[in-house]
């Protein structure tokens, strides 16, 4: 059954632990795989790029609302005749589809050293701020560096930069595969702190108080703001030519107003604005 299968696929499944998942993903029609999105009729050309539920950004289960980053996306490819399919996936298969070229790429990514083998980067979609949330407000109080809070247990999304930021740190990690899941941890006090990227979290929080009113007041501090990409994999065919024609896009609808229209119906401020490229999940 795996014969069929490209080596380097093989070996990226096995490694990963999700060979099972890839095996099904083999057998099933792109639409299937797509997670029920359905290819555009006619003789389109068409980008598929991997989401995560990252919201605002990325929004699942809402055609109407699919998030901003998905709207930037979709404005920037349509621009050049090519048409966006986002499937959404957890981030970690979401993130081997794509490394693996089983898709186009990432709807977006943060910038690691240890991913260029497998992605290229385009101009900045905007800026996100990384921030730690606690119950606790006198441990914001000692924290100005990420250092100071080696003594403390700190909840990160697996898979994210935050989560190789804080190894990096020599912090004491526990790992979920989600925002609200930290947070549920913090709340019963099996953690600290959350580290992670703050409207993900922002967004948790208020789904969370909406089933749980009497949820505790939780205090954030920004640690570190930096931009975040679309990440487009190094897997697919003519992936050079995808980056070009996506970064042409994306400084169309800067330039035409576009960008700050999307931004604006999700209430978000023209300063997360990519002003080019620099050195995030």
């Amino acid at each position: 059954m795996t014969a069929h299968l490209p080596a380097h696929i093989l070996r990226l499944a096995f490694r990963t632990g999700v060979l099972g998942c890839l095996l099904v993903l083999h057998h099933l029609t792109p639409a299937m795989a797509q997670n029920s999105l359905i290819s555009p009729p006619g003789d389109q050309t068409t980008v598929t790029l991997a989401c995560n539920h990252f919201p605002p950004a990325k929004i699942a289960d809402d055609t109407a609302r699919p998030g901003y980053d998905v709207e930037v996306l979709r404005s920037a490819f349509a621009t050049r005749n090519l048409t966006l399919i986002t499937p959404f996936y957890p981030w970690k298969r979401a993130y081997f589809l794509a490394e693996a070229g089983l898709v186009d790429g990432l709807c977006s990514c943060s910038y690691l050293k240890e991913r260029e083998t497998d992605f290229l980067f385009s101009a900045p979609l905007g800026q996100e701020e990384i921030a730690l949330f606690t119950t606790r407000s006198e441990i914001l109080d000692t924290i100005t560096t990420l250092e100071d809070a080696r003594n403390m247990t700190i909840g990160v999304v697996s898979g994210y930069s935050t989560e190789v930021t804080a190894r990096s740190a020599n912090l004491d990690v526990i790992t979920a595969h989600d925002e609200e899941t930290l947070l549920n941890l913090m709340l019963s006090r099996r953690l600290d702190a959350v580290l992670s990227f703050k409207p993900p979290v922002e967004y948790a929080m208020h789904e969370l108080q909406k089933r749980r009113p009497e949820t505790v007041d939780i205090k954030s501090k920004v640690i570190s703001t930096s931009p975040y990409y679309s990440c487009i994999t190094r897997h697919t065919q003519n992936a050079g030519d995808l980056l070009k024609q996506l970064n042409i896009g994306l400084k169309i609808i800067q330039e035409n107003g576009i960008y700050d229209k999307i931004l604006g119906k999700y209430g978000i401020s023209s300063g997360v604005k990519p002003d080019g490229p620099t050195f995030n999940r």
